[in-house]
């Protein structure tokens, strides 16, 4: 959660009462008290004002479950990630990631097993790709990668990372594994949207193929 709200709040009360202040000192030469010990209510009333408008940023923009952005934030943010891109002559990313026989898992072992894997999953997808990305939710066992890179073997290390802590994670009831496509933009010429497109069908591509699918 961002403290933008908190900031704003207290820096606008702080303006507004430094503003009265000054009035009242040149007024009557001298501010009633020297310690501005009534400052301290609004400050504490922007403080919380500004706290409550950061949870509500937070929860609109985040996966309730995961804790990852959510589609919304996505499509919110990519014209100006694509703009950025183009600006520092990076090269864009788009990763879809699927988890193979989900929908098994969650017959077999319920959903809350469902959750405790989505929410394995988002950390190990949080903890592989840095604060530049834009890692998300897409929906349901989906998740979506928006990634800004000048060297795609920083993209690929990212990725490998990912894949070895999905490995190496202990799952106690089962092995797990998932499906990855990635669509790449050069010239940052390709709408968002056929990027989707094209990891989406290289996704499903590498699903068909896989040979390593979670055994019950």
């Amino acid at each position: 959660m961002g403290y933008k709200g908190r900031i704003t709040g207290i820096a606008f009360v702080a303006i507004i009462l430094f503003t009265i202040r000054t009035v009242v000192k040149s007024h009557f030469g001298a501010a009633p008290h020297p310690i501005p010990l009534p400052a301290i209510i609004p400050i504490i009333i922007g403080w919380y004002l500004g706290k409550e408008y950061d949870k509500s940023v937070y929860r609109a923009n985040r996966d309730s479950l995961t804790g990852l952005f959510n589609r919304r934030y996505v499509f919110e943010k990519i014209h100006k990630t694509i703009l950025k891109t183009k600006k520092r002559n990076n090269t864009l990313a788009i990763i879809l990631l699927d988890i193979n026989n989900f929908k098994q898992i969650n017959d077999s072992f319920g959903h809350e097993t469902g959750d405790l894997i989505l929410k394995s999953i988002s950390k190990l997808l949080a903890n592989s790709f840095t604060s530049k990305d834009i890692v998300s939710r897409w929906g349901g066992d989906e998740f979506l990668i928006i990634s800004s890179f000048a060297d795609q073997n920083d993209l690929n290390q990212k990725i490998a990372h990912f894949e070895n802590a999905l490995k190496n994670q202990d799952w106690e009831y089962q092995s797990l594994s998932v499906s990855i496509g990635k669509a790449i933009s050069s010239s940052g010429a390709d709408e968002f949207e056929s990027l989707i497109s094209k990891a989406d069908a290289n996704m499903y591509e590498v699903k068909t193929k896989c040979q390593a699918h979670t055994q019950f």
